[in-house]
């Protein structure tokens, strides 16, 4: 990757990230292809594996998605039998997403996958490296409580 950056702009950090976050997304695009999902449809299928059953409009805010992308989202998830629209309990007039058996079979897969192309992406680090970029970079995104979340 360094071949790739110019030397003068190797020390900017939203010129590294962005070179960084084209590589990943082609990597893990490429990864996910024989499951039949793409990036944004493996991040759905982790938040919801992770977090449990929520509305539509919640799971696009979890992962910063409009209304528009994240219905395309969770479209192409349900038509790959990989969720399921359940009506909420609590609200008739909204539907839970729900991830099917096959769909947590799929998540568990996507989500081996995904790792593969990080450590493909970040090859040039050591296992403890990594994750200590990872982290860091994650503690440097401001965490938002979630609209319904307890205060």
């Amino acid at each position: 990757m360094s071949d790739i950056i110019p030397a003068s702009l190797r020390g900017r950090l939203s010129y590294v990230l962005g070179t960084l976050h084209r590589r990943a997304l082609d990597l893990e695009t490429e990864a996910l292809a024989p499951l039949g999902i793409g990036v944004k449809q493996q991040a759905a299928l982790d938040v919801l594996v992770d977090e449990g059953p929520m509305t539509q409009q919640r799971l696009g805010l979890r992962l910063g998605i409009d209304r528009t992308t994240i219905v395309t989202v969770v479209d192409g998830l349900q038509d790959a039998g990989l969720i399921e629209r359940n009506r909420d309990p609590a609200d008739r007039r909204a539907y839970l997403i729900v991830v099917t058996e096959s769909g947590t079979a799929a998540q568990r897969r996507g989500r081996r996958l995904v790792r593969q192309a990080e450590r493909e992406l970040l090859g040039a680090l050591t296992d403890e490296e990594h994750g200590t970029v990872t982290g860091l970079l994650a503690r440097a995104v401001p965490e938002r409580t979630p609209p319904d979340a307890p205060r």
